[in-house]
Parts: C-alpha cells; sequence; structure tokens
C-alpha cells in the first residue's frame, strides 16, 4: 500500500527561505525596539531628570506587559494566524517608539507597554511557523537563525541609534527608526492568506494567559527549560541593558565608542548562537550544550568584574565578546528543546508559558541589578554578584541529562 504524505510533508512544500527571513526580521525589530531606549540612556537619561541607571526600570515595564501578553500569543496564533499575529507585534512595537520619541514620560511608559505587548507575542508566532514548516532534522539551526534576530536588533539599536542621536537628537533618532517597521510589515501582507491558512476562528481567547504555564508545571522538561530560561533571560538581558553605560560611566568610553562594542558584542551573539545550534544538530543534545553555556557565562562575568578603565581595550573586547557568545548563544536550543518537547499543535501555547517565565526574569533582573549597581557604585562588580543566575539555570538541566542518560543505558 502506497504511504499517504503526512502533515509534515505538505507543510515542508512552503518554502522554507521567506518564513526563517521573515520571522527573523520581525524578532530583530521587536528587539530593536526594546533596547532602543536603553542605548541611548547616556542622552534620553537628562530629558527625564533621572540617572542613567533607572532606565533599567523602562526594561522591566517592557517586559512587564510582555510576560502578560505571552501566555495569549499561542491563543492569537491559534485564533488569527501566526502572520497576523506578527503584523500586530510590529504594530505594537511602533506605537511604543512613538511614544517613546516624545520625551514625555507618561508617553514613555504607555510605549513601553505597547512595546512589550509586541514582544510578548512575536515568538509564539515564529514557533509556529518554523515548527510547520522546517526541516526536523535542523531544527536547531533553523530557530538558532530566527533567533539570531534578536542580537541582530540589539547590534542595530547600538550601531545606529548613537548616530543619529548625534545628528538628529535622541528622540529624532527613535522615530525615524519606525520606518523599518512599517517597510517589513509589506511583504508579511503579501502572505497572509497562505501563511494563515490553518487559523481556527473557534479559539477561545478567554482561555487565558494561563494556559501555557499550565502546561509547562505539569509537563517535568518544560518545567525545567523554564527555569533554566528565567536565570539565562534575566542575565542576558542585564548585560545589555547596562552594557553601554557601564563601557561609557566606568571603562571611559564614549557613547559612539560604547555603542560600537556592544554592537560587535551582539554580533559575537548571533555566531554563538549558530555555532552551538549546529553542535547540538551534530551531537543531538541541545540540554549538554545549554548547561555548558550557563556555566561559560558565569566565569566571563567574573571576568567583566574584574575589569577597569586601565584594560587594553582588546583585552575589553574579547572578554565581552566571549561573555556575549554565550549570554546570547543560548536561546536558539532553548527554543528547538521548547519545541521538541511540546509538540506541533502545543507549540505556541508551550512557547508563549515558558516565555512567561524568562520575562519574569527580565522582569525582575534589570530593575534588581539596577538597584545592586546604585548600591555598589559599579555595574562591573554588579555582573560578579549576578553570576550565580545563570548557575542556577545550568542546574535546572542536570535533572533531564540525568534521564536521557539513564534511558540511553537502559536502551
Amino acid at each position: 500500500m502506497q504511504a499517504q504524505p503526512n502533515a509534515a510533508t505538505i507543510e515542508t512544500a512552503e518554502p522554507l527561505v521567506p518564513v526563517l527571513a521573515l520571522t527573523t526580521a520581525v524578532q530583530a525589530l521587536a528587539t530593536f525596539s526594546v533596547f532602543a531606549l536603553p542605548t541611548l540612556a547616556p542622552k534620553a537619561a537628562a530629558t527625564y531628570g533621572v540617572a542613567p541607571q533607572a532606565i533599567g526600570y523602562q526594561v522591566s515595564v517592557i517586559y512587564l506587559a510582555a510576560a502578560c501578553l505571552s501566555g495569549y500569543g499561542g491563543l492569537f496564533v491559534r485564533r488569527f494566524g501566526a502572520c497576523s499575529t506578527s503584523l500586530a507585534a510590529l504594530a505594537f512595537a511602533s506605537l511604543g517608539l512613538l511614544g517613546i520619541s516624545t520625551g514625555s514620560l507618561a508617553a514613555t511608559i504607555v510605549g513601553s507597554l505597547c512595546i512589550g505587548t509586541g514582544y510578548g507575542i512575536t515568538n509564539p508566532a515564529a514557533a509556529h511557523l518554523l515548527l510547520r514548516f522546517a526541516p526536523p532534522g535542523r531544527r536547531n539551526l533553523i530557530f538558532a537563525i530566527k533567533q539570531a534576530g534578536v542580537p541582530i536588533g540589539a547590534m542595530l539599536a547600538a550601531f545606529m541609534l548613537p548616530r543619529l542621536a548625534e545628528a538628529i537628537g535622541w528622540r529624532g533618532a527613535v522615530a525615524v527608526s519606525v520606518t523599518m517597521f512599517a517597510a517589513l510589515a509589506l511583504p508579511l501582507l503579501m502572505r497572509r492568506t497562505r501563511w494563515d491558512d490553518d487559523r481556527d476562528a473557534r479559539t477561545v481567547l478567554r482561555a487565558g494567559a494561563m494556559s501555557g504555564v499550565y502546561m509547562i508545571m505539569r509537563h517535568p522538561v518544560l518545567r525545567s527549560l523554564a527555569v533554566t530560561g528565567l536565570c539565562y533571560a534575566a542575565f542576558q538581558v542585564c548585560l545589555f541593558a547596562f552594557a553601554v553605560t557601564m563601557l561609557a560611566t566606568e571603562m571611559g568610553w564614549s557613547l559612539v565608542e560604547a555603542g560600537s562594542i556592544a554592537a560587535v558584542m551582539q554580533a559575537a551573539g548571533m555566531f554563538g548562537r549558530i555555532t552551538w545550534s549546529l553542535f547540538a544538530d551534530r551531537f543531538g543534545n541541545g540540554i549538554k550544550i545549554l548547561v555548558m553555556l550557563g556555566a561559560a557565562s558565569a566565569a566571563f562575568a567574573l571576568a567583566t568584574t574584574a575589569m577597569t578603565a586601565t584594560w587594553p581595550a582588546v583585552a575589553m573586547l574579547l572578554v565581552l565578546c566571549a561573555f556575549g557568545a554565550c549570554i546570547i548563544g543560548w536561546n536558539g536550543i532553548y527554543m528547538a528543546e521548547t519545541a521538541r518537547a511540546s509538540g506541533p499543535r502545543d507549540v505556541g501555547l508551550a512557547t508563549g508559558g515558558v516565555l512567561i517565565f524568562n520575562f519574569v526574569g527580565v522582569i525582575l533582573g534589570p530593575a534588581t541589578f539596577g538597584i545592586v549597581a546604585k548600591a555598589t557604585g559599579s555595574i562591573a562588580g554588579t555582573f560578579g554578584i549576578f553570576a550565580l543566575l545563570p548557575v542556577i539555570g545550568a542546574a535546572a538541566l542536570l535533572p533531564i541529562l540525568k534521564h536521557d542518560r539513564n534511558r540511553s543505558s537502559a536502551a
């Protein structure tokens, strides 16, 4: 009897390249909107009448909104389609940047909530499309390329915004950046009908933001991944929320120089995401790679603590690039492991669920880091204290490794 084509065979008829390119671009611009104000903190802080370190609270507001909306992301994808959800994410991020560009504290708070809303629904939509169209044997790599949109977006913010701010002011730089979001919406609109053909109008949105969380709590592997994501995400955002300010205020770099270093760190992170995912696909063990990255991130955090303004620029660059390659490099493998553990139908809910835990870490991370940095008087020194986070995150994955080892031995 001739085998009937299964769903996976039918779905891969859609070319992967445009799916991957557009989901990566949406991720990049969503991340750009998150890091726009932190990148410009040394200039923007004066407008708001606060210290540059206080911008950490704005990042926490963004991720608070993202955490609240992430649980609904999978439901939005089921109800409206992944492409439409991605378009909504771009619209919310654009409105947020326009609010920030006013320089008004109230508008910035509302704008930050809009950015968080867009960011919160980005990953469930992308995960749905990639699991639908990506070949299983390259899933770690595909998810890593999409997640490379995070360092690409942060790198774009770090490289572009300080230079624009020098020319047209920080508020003008933020406002002009909205044009990129409008440009990206056009190719998504052209594919909306085709990519949203699996939407289900019967999906009930009031099923709630906690649907994904309930799934996580019932699933041992997803539960461990949620703890790891909370710790790693908090530490990652602390690094890039405070890297420019640390270099500019403690290491003697100009704002443009500090922004350029931050951009290079993000490039190293993007390289790390691709490299670590290739190892994960090659050896078939993404969990082990995640544990190794947590340990390495803690080591480079301690090296950052030792940095002073007297260090050679090359030495600082090497430490920070290695730091970035590790603490940015985990996310693609993490998303692929989440998708693998949850399965095709539940991937949107599972992604939204684990991201709620990620966002909790991100909400608490920058605000707490800012408090500790102010108390200690050293951003660099605070990284040493926070090195405990990736250690805890790596430890949470050890039971999965033990279970996999035992299963292999039994086989």
